[in-house]
């Protein structure tokens, strides 16, 4: 399974292994310095610092990974606003992730492989991309990276019978993994059948296994206990399992664009807290049954609500399931954050390697070392969690990029073996499977491709155009420029509602009333179960001074949201 092959024996290991995390630390900077901007995606410094300051996020506070949120907390305390400082830790985690990942690869492959493993990770750009959103991504794969490296590691020592206690700090670590991102829970499974595999000692595994499990529950135990006493429901780590279900897998899911509920983007434009669609989801659960259910009960009713459309809609719903599989491997990059949608765009012309490559190796890696397979189980276990997640919920990048350095162990080996039959003549091996890497890589480009080209669309329109665009220059009050984005906008997508919503506020703030009355009829004629049109146009005639159509638009408002504070101040002036 190891290669002979080797990076040049000069370097010696710690020389190679500063180079290794200066080149990756040099790369990550250089992205953050010349990509990105400001931060926009402000959902765990928003909550961070109302803890911070003795406020009680609520509900809220179970749709948020309880590991990071503390740990933006404990910046908060040391940094107050200056949020760079967390991006810039998150770098440092990237940087040591590759370090990791290096080491895992010379592990079981050899320091090449490891070597090569690192540099495709340094160079996958969108990893850095996603690590520099204000998310727990970057700390998820560090902890992934950190349990595969231990585990391989113990699994050693306690061969020889030797610290069998560490079990137990393995166990932590998957529990504080599972503190970050639920769907970690995962590898104790993975753990356990490891630990059989490894350990030809019956009683060694019994106790190991029951330390690991000890070790895990240490950890969640905390957070499991906080949720029970505040919200009087038992929840392991967050609630939001059936909104995310229904994302991948209501009505319109197509395993790029989400199931929303109607007009959410709407309703969350409205609210102060960011990604409301959480507590909106709760929301609408209750309203739907008329009874308060507890959060838990929440996420088991839209897990509920999506199980009766897929059964309804079997057929679709396997087809979905693999179009999501192809969108797993496939080279487009599914961002579901603004920012980093558009820093995408901009490193696109980059020379990065593009994931397209990287999964077409691994791939082809995968089915190389088959023969390895108990060896290789957990590597092999880790990429297929995150397939396994993609195809539950969705095929946003974020949620296959934890199987990106397992993949990257894979790739390498693909490379290596090319280099090796290079080396040893065999033309046969080599031309097949590089043609083998080619037709892969092509059909992670070309598949789908007008969908993803209609999706980018979107994209562009209402995460560039509309959000970072219009609605950025609106808050300054540079009306123009707003104007000039949100045009944009309807020119990719003429059908987005909320851009001529904005569009006839900011007409209307102008005092072009005729331009402001056609777009708030435009938003009505596109959204007529939403209030906001109504509202909108009735106080523009308000405005104008006709009383009798403000106070028409304004009932049906109401009837159509009879919690719009706005609308029953002006009806109570009106009358």
């Amino acid at each position: 399974m190891r290669e002979k092959t080797n990076v040049r024996s000069q370097i010696s290991r710690p020389l190679l292994l500063l180079i290794i995390f200066l080149l990756a630390l040099s790369v990550k900077f250089l992205i953050f310095v010349l990509v990105t901007e400001p931060f926009i995606f402000y959902k765990y410094p928003y909550f961070a610092r109302l803890i911070a300051q003795g406020g009680d996020p609520g509900e809220r506070i179970l749709d948020l990974s309880p590991l990071y949120l503390y740990l933006n907390v404990i910046f908060f305390k040391l940094y107050g606003e200056n949020w760079e400082v967390l991006a810039i830790f998150q770098i440092f985690l990237g940087s040591l992730s590759c370090l990791l990942i290096f080491l895992i690869g010379e592990k079981i492959f050899g320091k090449t492989a490891g070597f090569i493993a690192a540099f495709i990770l340094i160079f996958y750009a969108n990893l850095t991309l996603i690590e520099l959103t204000l998310e727990p991504e970057a700390l998820v794969l560090f902890l992934n990276s950190l349990i595969v490296l231990f585990l391989l590691q113990i699994k050693e020592e306690t061969k020889s019978g030797r610290a069998i206690w560490k079990w137990m700090v393995a166990g932590g670590l998957i529990g504080l993994a599972t503190i970050t991102k639920p769907n970690a829970l995962l590898i104790l499974p993975i753990a356990i059948i490891f630990n059989c595999l490894s350990l030809p000692s019956f009683a060694f595994r019994i106790k190991s296994i029951l330390l690991m499990l000890l070790g895990a529950a240490i950890i969640l135990l905390p957070i499991t206990l906080r949720n029970y006493y505040r919200f009087n429901d038992f929840i392991l780590v967050t609630a939001d399992s059936g909104k995310v279900f229904f994302h991948g897998n209501g009505p319109g899911a197509t395993g790029m664009e989400r199931a929303d509920l109607p007009q959410q983007g709407f309703i969350e434009e409205g609210q102060e807290e960011p990604d409301y669609a959480h507590a909106l989801f709760r929301r609408v659960a209750r309203n739907l049954t008329g009874r308060n259910l507890k959060p838990s009960e929440c996420a088991q009713f839209w897990w509920k609500q999506t199980w009766e459309h897929i059964k309804k809609h079997p057929q679709d719903a396997f087809i979905l399931e693999l179009k999501k599989l192809a969108f797993f491997f496939g080279n487009y990059e599914v961002h579901d954050i603004d920012s980093t949608y558009k820093y995408y765009r901009i490193i696109q012309k980059w020379p990065f390697l593009p994931f397209g490559l990287i999964s077409s190796l691994g791939i082809l890696g995968m089915w190389l070392a088959r023969k390895n397979l108990r060896q290789l189980f957990l590597i092999y276990a880790l990429v297929k969690i995150y397939i396994l997640t993609v195809l539950v919920f969705f095929a946003a990048s974020r949620y296959r990029l934890p199987a990106v350095p397992f993949l990257s162990l894979f790739a390498a080996y693909t490379m290596i073996s090319l280099i090796s039959w290079v080396k040893e003549r065999k033309i046969k091996e080599f031309t097949i499977y590089l043609a083998l890497t080619i037709a892969i890589w092509a059909a992670t480009i070309f598949s789908f491709r007008s969908e993803i080209m209609a999706f980018d669309r979107w994209q562009l329109a209402t995460r560039v155009h509309y959000v970072l665009g219009g609605n950025y220059y609106f808050k300054k009050g540079e009306y123009q420029q707003a104007m000039a984005e949100y045009e944009k906008t309807i020119s990719l997508q003429p059908d987005f509602a909320p851009a001529y919503n904005r569009l006839g506020m900011a007409y209307a703030i102008l005092k072009d009333y005729e331009k402001a009355e056609r777009n708030f009829q435009k938003v009505i004629e596109l959204a007529p179960e939403m209030d906001q049109g109504y509202v909108n146009l009735g106080l523009l005639y308000e405005l104008k001074g006709e009383r009798s159509r403000a106070i028409s638009l304004l009932e049906k408002a109401l009837s159509l949201n009879p919690e719009n504070k706005k609308a029953k101040e002006h009806l109570e002036k009106l009358r």
